[in-house]
């Protein structure tokens, strides 16, 4: 056939298949026509000041997820319109990553496929932010898939490429980025979850959502985290991580060549030199799923012994790029950053057994460490008619909390300060005057075994 000669499909399909025979005996995987995943649609709305119930809002395609922002007010509540009836009004949640600029986001609610939403709160400022990940429009396009590697030192990731990352986001028309990103050693793993719904039918579908809502809604340049885990244990790879001036050669080690890793926006003022991978889903009273706690041991496994990290260690920490220290595990949650209840109690819960995997997968230990933190230099100071404050010394870093009682009566217990430091200094409040209290203090260490002290006792001032 002459060349630019328009080809039947009847002899398109013989060449395929003559192609498909060649290619087979060569063992060699063959391309194949597939659809896209589909484009995913955003609607922004400007609110402004929401006093009490907002307009019903209408985005004009089945609703996902919504994101919403203000300025001021507590956290509003949002409420969606699916086969003509209204959901119930539900309370959002702030998102897990830290707001800035004098703005505060929530994070993603699910809202089924609904066709309409509406607001009600208090609050200036207000912004939502409609996804739809999995209606919009699909291409064709050749599909090449995965041959399969004998040995594998990292776990296998879903390419951005497979769930969908739409490039043109971080990148212009001519192929260029509209960014630049940065690349440090990595120092510290930590996790996160993403406080989105749970037995999620169609994480990539979120995994989009969420890069779209950390793009055009927060502005950031990428998909915050690193890496994302369903409760299946597939791995997403998250932020893209290839050479600067370019969009379609990203790196699946999150690395560049020289073995840094990319620089993300998962934890306030700690994202130079971290590592952050998100469980999907929120964990504040339910653990993760069995296989997405075995590839999360396997991930960080593969990060601790390529990085030379022990798993099991806290050490101080140096931002790269801003030279500011904290004392934090290795193996972290988000929670030992900044103040946040990210990655939820459970999950924060399954750290210090999840380190002794991580430990265990890299051969780094024979058993597991069940040795309590040891306690010293414990004492009340600033003893006043309602408040005194206790201090002590771990030989580890460690938590810290104070249980205290007067004779005959309940014990109370301090909040737990959950930053892991070797000194400790904690208030207590509301106390009464001229009583006598009695007071034990409390650690856990990183592996989380718990250290306890003998009774003390303190006076408070007549």
């Amino acid at each position: 056939m002459p060349e630019g000669q328009p080809i039947t499909r009847r002899a398109f399909l013989r060449r395929a298949s003559v192609a498909a025979g060649v290619l087979a005996l060569r063992l060699a995987p063959v391309p194949a026509l597939g659809l896209s995943v589909p484009r995913t649609l955003t609607a922004e709305r400007a609110l402004g000041r929401v006093a009490g119930t907002s307009i019903v809002v209408d985005p004009q395609f089945p609703v996902d997820y919504l994101g919403v922002s203000w300025e001021r007010g507590g956290a509003p509540f949002v409420r969606f319109l699916a086969d003509g009836r209204w959901s119930p009004w539900a309370q959002v949640h702030e998102d897990e990553i830290p707001s800035m600029g004098g703005r505060t986001w929530s994070a993603l609610v699910p809202a089924d496929h609904a066709s309409a939403y509406q607001i009600r709160g208090e609050n200036t400022g207000v912004r939502a932010f409609a996804i739809n990940t999995t209606d919009g429009p699909r291409s064709l396009m050749w599909q090449q898939p995965e041959a399969q590697a004998s040995h594998i030192l990292q776990p296998p990731i879903v390419t951005r490429a497979q769930w969908g990352a739409d490039e043109s986001l971080r990148c212009n028309p001519d192929g260029t980025p509209k960014f630049s990103w940065s690349f440090y050693p990595t120092g510290k793993l930590i996790v996160h979850h993403t406080v989105t719904a749970n037995n999620d039918p169609d994480p990539a579908a979120t995994v989009r959502a969420i890069y779209v809502y950390h793009v055009q809604g927060r502005g950031f340049i990428d998909i915050a985290y690193n890496f994302l885990i369903d409760a299946s244990g597939t791995i997403y790879k998250g932020r893209y991580s290839g050479p600067n001036g370019t969009c379609s050669s990203d790196s699946p080690t999150g690395e560049d060549p020289l073995g840094r890793g990319v620089t993300g926006a998962h934890t306030g003022g700690w994202n130079s030199g971290t590592m952050g991978i998100a469980i999907l889903g929120t964990y504040t009273s339910t653990p993760i799923t069995p296989p997405a706690r075995a590839a999360l041991v396997e991930h960080l496994a593969w990060e601790s012994e390529r990085h030379f990290l022990d798993p099991l260690a806290t050490t101080t920490f140096t931002n790269p790029a801003s030279g500011t220290t904290r004392t934090a595990p290795n193996v972290s949650g988000h929670r030992d950053w900044t103040a946040t209840q990210c990655p939820g109690g459970a999950l924060y819960a399954q750290l210090p057994a999840i380190r002794q995997e991580v430990a265990a997968r890299v051969g780094q230990i024979g058993a597991p460490d069940t040795k309590p933190p040891r306690i010293s230099a414990i004492e009340a100071r600033k003893i006043r008619r309602r408040r005194a404050i206790i201090r002590w010394r771990t030989r580890e870093p460690a938590t810290g909390q104070v249980r205290y009682w007067e004779p005959g009566h309940r014990r109370r217990t301090t909040p737990l300060d959950q930053s892991l430091q070797k000194g400790h200094k904690v208030p207590i409040r509301r106390l009464a005057p001229d009583t006598e209290y009695r007071y034990v203090v409390l650690s856990r260490d990183a592996a989380g075994n718990l250290a306890k002290s003998r009774v003390k006792r303190f006076a408070t001032e007549g």
